[in-house]
């Protein structure tokens, strides 16, 4: 009789890197900044247009976004034009918030008035995107 192929023990499968928790941590600017798509300046100061929707398929690029938009001393966000963001946006923003206040800057999100009642709220995380990014009307 044919004996079976035992499989690895759990622990000995290294588990994959979550893409959200790898986008997050891209926002380490100890690194230079490189030039990105989409950080404009506007009277000296880097302005980053996050589009119409922040979710899981645009957090990896809008993450070097961030990174470099921080890296080059400014923290100023257009999100006028959000009309969707999903868990990994919220994230991303918040990870974002934090890795400014690291470098001494505020994340400031502007037209942003209605974050705070959408997913954000949905998700219990409004106080705690207040109290780590200034959100603007």
């Amino acid at each position: 009789m044919a004996q079976k192929k035992k499989k690895p023990a759990a622990a000995a499968r290294t588990p994959a890197r979550p893409r959200i928790a790898a986008a997050a941590a891209a926002i380490d600017t100890s690194e230079p900044a490189v030039s990105v798509a989409g950080v404009t300046s506007v009277g000296g100061v880097g302005l980053l247009a996050l589009g119409s929707s922040l979710s899981i398929r645009e957090v990896g690029e809008r993450a070097a976004q961030f990174k470099a938009l921080i890296a080059s001393g400014s923290a100023e966000v257009d999100a006028g034009k959000l009309e969707s963001i999903d868990t990994a946006g919220l994230q991303l923003l918040l990870a974002a918030a934090a890795a400014a206040r690291r470098r001494g800057l505020t994340l400031r999100l502007h037209g942003a008035g209605s974050l705070g009642s959408g997913a954000a709220s949905a998700l219990g995380l409004a106080d705690h995107l207040a109290d780590t990014a200034e959100i603007l009307p």
